[in-house]
């Protein structure tokens, strides 16, 4: 049985290796005689060229011309017209085929228009993809780092005041009433709030869009001209400028005085009025925009009219408010027009590196 078994598995790989050696046999043949010149009548030069695509046609002509007197005429007058329909691919293979015929020169003339075209098609997509990143910048990832960034400063301005309002007798709250610990404050304040940690977060959140927007641009390269588009856009983030303004520590100063009726008249100045104005304008009507994640419950205009407030979340309020609003209206606009003009010097090398490659 063993020797059986042998011999019919000898035989099938015989049948197999038979089969693929017939194969590439016939495979050759076909090869030999696509590339074989054959006598041709024009009719059936014709016939033949029309079954194949435009540039199966011209590699037919190039192989076929040498044996066929009347083929440079037939092809430049009955073929060669057609060819204007072909796409920009097509007729860039074609002219590197009909290279020093006498057909060359107006198929070129139809391949430069092609690529002009192509060009200009491809201007106009890379200006709308470039507008629709930048809009996509402004619209959902600016508000995205801000929330971010306001959660943030909600634990880290928790922490400030947890520890500024312990200890034996709530001693620092004592210290800052005399204005003999207002230093003091600020120092543990900007402990907690590194505005470096703050730089990292919005550069992070920055650079990875920025590195999508990259990836995008190279496949969209290796589709147009199968080649790698290597730029890279680098964010380096603007210096961060910003702390409590006098505003701010005359609402933190009636807090530890425990002065709630102050605190909120003064709230009901610094922010109502403006908020009123703001809403009639069709602003927010809250001390956050819409859509804010820094407090699960926001200080409204009425919360503050009606003293509702807690004199210990009013404050909170009060220094996030302030830190977010520069952060959010003086940083994230210097971060904007950096990541623009990446965008736009980025699109911009893209083009140009396509022509040089089309």
């Amino acid at each position: 049985m063993y020797w059986l078994r042998l011999i019919m598995k000898i035989n099938s790989n015989f049948v197999i290796i038979s089969f693929m050696v017939s194969a590439f046999l016939i495979q050759s043949c076909s090869n030999q005689d696509d590339n074989k010149v054959v006598p041709l009548t024009e009719q059936s030069a014709m016939d033949s060229i029309i079954e194949k695509s435009p540039i199966d046609g011209a590699k037919f002509y190039i192989t076929n011309r040498s044996g066929n007197a009347f083929f440079d005429r037939l092809y430049n007058d009955s073929i060669v017209p057609a060819l204007r329909f072909c796409n920009y691919y097509e007729l860039k293979e074609i002219c590197g085929i009909l290279k020093n015929t006498i057909c060359y020169n107006r198929v070129y003339e139809f391949f430069k228009e092609k690529k002009e075209e192509y060009v200009s098609s491809v201007t106009l997509e890379l200006k709308q993809n470039c507008e629709i990143e930048k809009a996509i910048f402004e619209k959902i990832i600016m508000p995205a780092i801000v929330m971010g960034v306001d959660s943030m400063l909600d634990e880290d301005i928790g922490a400030v005041f947890s520890k500024y309002a312990g200890g034996l007798l709530n001693y620092r709250k004592l210290h800052f009433l005399f204005g003999r610990d207002r230093n003091d404050f600020k120092d543990m304040f900007w402990e907690k709030l590194d505005t470096a940690k703050y730089q990292e977060h919005i550069r992070t959140y920055i650079q990875a869009y920025l590195d999508t927007i990259n990836l995008k641009q190279k496949e969209y390269c290796l589709q147009i001209v199968n080649k790698e588009f290597n730029n890279k856009m680098i964010l380096e983030n603007p210096m961060m400028k910003i702390g409590l303004t006098s505003s701010t520590l005359k609402h933190i100063q009636k807090y530890t005085l425990g002065q709630k009726d102050e605190i909120l008249e003064e709230a009901v100045k610094d922010y109502v009025v403006p908020l009123a104005l703001a809403g009639v304008s069709g602003g927010v009507s809250t001390l956050y925009d819409i859509g804010s994640t820094v407090y699960d419950i926001k200080v409204t205009i009425d919360d503050i009219k009606k003293q509702n407030v807690n004199p210990d979340d009013m404050v909170k309020y009060v220094c996030a408010h302030d830190l977010s609003f520069q952060i959010e209206n003086y940083y994230m606009p210097q971060c904007k027009d950096i990541v623009m003009g990446l965008i736009d010097d980025s699109n911009e090398k893209l083009l140009n590196y396509i022509i040089s490659n089309l």
